[in-house]
């Protein structure tokens, strides 16, 4: 995966991101607030990052160390899990991950 993560606006997901504060999801309808590392970590989920992927991402980005890296995707991936399964935010079935 390329570290190139889509600008605001330019996702052809469900997802519709306005800066790094604000993502919409265009089939639920639904307006989420997030943080600037929370949105880089779902806009790098929505251009095909995988989960695994985002400690990785985050210590390039951020220059975290890697168990810090580990825990903040865990605890991100968890608190997104819980809000809508991730098959369903995320077209598996058609390549992505």
């Amino acid at each position: 995966m390329s570290n190139q993560i889509p600008p605001a606006g330019e996702s052809a997901s469900r997802l519709r991101f306005y800066g790094d504060e604000f993502v919409f999801d265009v089939v639920s309808g639904m307006f989420f607030r997030l943080n600037p590392v929370a949105s880089y970590m779902l806009r790098a989920l929505d251009s095909g990052a995988s989960p695994s992927e985002l400690p990785h991402l985050l210590v390039e980005r951020y220059r975290l160390d890697n168990a810090t890296a580990t825990r903040d995707a865990q605890l991100f991936i968890n608190n997104l899990a819980a809000m809508e399964p991730l098959d369903r935010l995320f077209d598996t079935k058609a390549g992505r991950s």
